[in-house]
């Protein structure tokens, strides 16, 4: 009999990729859709492909969720890696990744050593909006979703057609996604070794 090994558990053909290693954490799609409608900032991983190989690139940017089309929109500057990889594919798989961070979790174990996070992932297609209106609407729930106290035509000017031309809008359509949780207010401790005082069990911030 063959073993199993971590290759073949994470083998995209034999289990679904955005289901999560470990059930206590995994969080179901209510919380998935109230992360993603909190949440303005994420990273977006595509993929340039060609024949010397695969050259992966994380995007950071601000983002919004529709919950009426199930997609995320973002935008970028006119060119680049983003729009380059996008285009190639038009629709190019991509993953994105948004995640509220708490504190740092001290432990007395190396291997307990953690970080309160919650994360959704989100597996898709992504495709640049090349329509003005489509690309007008997308860019306008953006603005609005990041600034809710500013809204487009009353606080700002209206997005013309040349600030269209000067940037890039895609859509992220939504094909699966994950979502987990940990928020203890503790990480474990081993009893095989001296405890931490007080001080050394504080909780850190994940910024000085």
């Amino acid at each position: 009999m063959t073993r199993a090994t971590s290759t073949d558990f994470y083998d995209p053909r034999h289990r679904d990729p955005s289901l999560g290693r470990r059930p206590q954490n995994r969080r179901d799609d209510d919380w998935i859709r109230a992360l993603l409608l909190r949440v303005p900032l994420g990273r977006v991983a595509t993929v340039w492909e060609d024949k010397d190989g695969a050259f992966p690139f994380v995007t950071p940017l601000a983002f919004a969720y529709r919950p009426e089309r199930h997609d995320l929109v973002y935008h970028t500057n006119i060119a680049g890696r983003l729009r380059a990889n996008t285009e190639r594919g038009q629709p190019a798989r991509a993953t994105f990744e948004a995640s509220e961070i708490g504190a740092l979790l001290p432990s007395n174990d190396p291997l307990e050593l953690s970080v309160q996070y919650r994360s959704v992932i989100v597996f898709g297609t992504a495709r640049l909006l090349t329509d003005p209106d489509e690309a007008r609407e997308a860019l306008t729930v953006l603005s609005e979703r990041v600034f809710p106290d500013l809204r487009i035509g009353e606080q700002t000017r209206p997005i013309s057609d040349s600030d269209l031309a000067r940037t890039s809008v895609y859509s992220l359509a939504i094909e699966r996604w994950s979502g987990k949780e940990n928020w203890e207010s503790a990480a474990a401790q081993t009893g095989e070794w001296p405890a931490l005082t007080p001080d050394q069990a504080r909780l850190r911030p994940t910024r000085p």
